[in-house]
């Protein structure tokens, strides 16, 4: 029988898929050549892993984009050279710049008071193509929590498959509230701040923070100083490891997720007489376990088939 060759590439399209290429512990950096460096913006698509065989890719090869990286920012109206964004840099990792660019007296009206309490934030969000699916991812981060002259401080989440969050956003208020919501400090704190100085943990399925409060001192004063950097600011032993996995958000081993969303805050506790904050922080890898489509064995032969049939026409 002569089957014309749309009518067999359309009979082959429908072929079903003959399932799934796994791919174990992918690390990325952001020196891959896919990332390159620069300030990012809205959102970027990256192409990293084979789609066929589930490898790092070392070049782009032309199929799917896997990775994409969401950024937002939101920044108070009061207060003058108030900044937020984020970058790929050279050396490798993904990094936010935030803080305020200004000196107190540069930031705010004549007569604002000592504490202002601005609020600052910069969102970073790791997502992945609908032909990839997830069954754990790690990362690892540093100064999430650093001390300075305003209070830094950062909210990270592991996303569902379809992008929402697998609990209700953890709150943690302004500095005052904050010390007074850990004192006595939580069952889920696991950082070494003493009750009243914040907490860092998970306090919610799917979530960690990190934000002890006593990396600033002096807050209602003219002028505050640097307290000491969050005990857990770079991730350091959480639960046997320094590094963010599933058994520290608990998630149990295995489960499917979408994606990864970090936020960084920084409320604006200086005195009048205080000078320019400045902060980064950043995401130095995603470790990524989980699938990509196999190609279909029928569908290939029918293909090879179909390129038989139009040499011989």
């Amino acid at each position: 029988m002569n089957i014309p060759p749309h009518s067999f590439l359309a009979l082959v399209l429908t072929l079903p898929s003959q399932g799934q290429t796994p791919f174990t512990d992918l690390t990325f950096d952001f020196t891959e050549a896919a990332f390159g460096t620069g300030t990012l913006t809205g959102t970027q698509g990256y192409n990293v892993i084979n789609d066929t065989t589930g490898a790092k890719l070392t070049a782009d090869n032309g199929d799917l984009q896997d990775i994409f990286i969401t950024t937002s920012s939101s920044l108070p109206s009061n207060a003058t050279g108030a900044y937020a964004n984020a970058e790929t840099v050279a050396g490798g990792g993904l990094r936010s710049n935030h803080g305020y660019n200004n000196s107190f007296s540069s930031t705010y009206a004549t007569g604002a008071p000592d504490n202002p309490g601005s609020l600052l934030s910069s969102t970073i969000r790791i997502t992945f193509g609908n032909h990839v699916t997830l069954s754990n991812f790690e990362t690892d981060f540093r100064s999430l929590n650093t001390r300075g002259a305003t209070w830094e401080y950062a909210r990270l989440a592991y996303l569902k498959p379809d992008g929402s969050y697998f609990s209700s956003t953890p709150v943690i208020g302004d500095h005052a509230s904050w010390s007074s919501a850990t004192n006595p400090l939580p069952s889920w704190d696991i950082g070494d701040e003493t009750a009243g100085n914040g907490a860092s943990g998970s306090p919610s399925l799917g979530w960690f923070v990190t934000a002890a409060n006593d990396t600033v001192t002096g807050v209602g004063t003219s002028q505050t100083s640097s307290g000491g950097n969050g005990s857990k600011e770079a991730l350091t032993s959480t639960n046997g490891n320094s590094y963010l996995d599933y058994a520290d958000v608990g998630l149990a081993s295995g489960t499917a997720i979408g994606g990864f969303e970090w936020t960084v805050y920084v409320e604006d506790t200086r005195g009048s007489s205080n000078n320019p904050s400045r902060w980064t922080a950043t995401q130095e890898f995603i470790r990524v376990t989980g699938t990509v489509p196999e190609p279909s064995s029928t569908l290939l032969i029918a293909l090879a088939s179909l390129s038989v049939l139009r040499r011989r026409r």
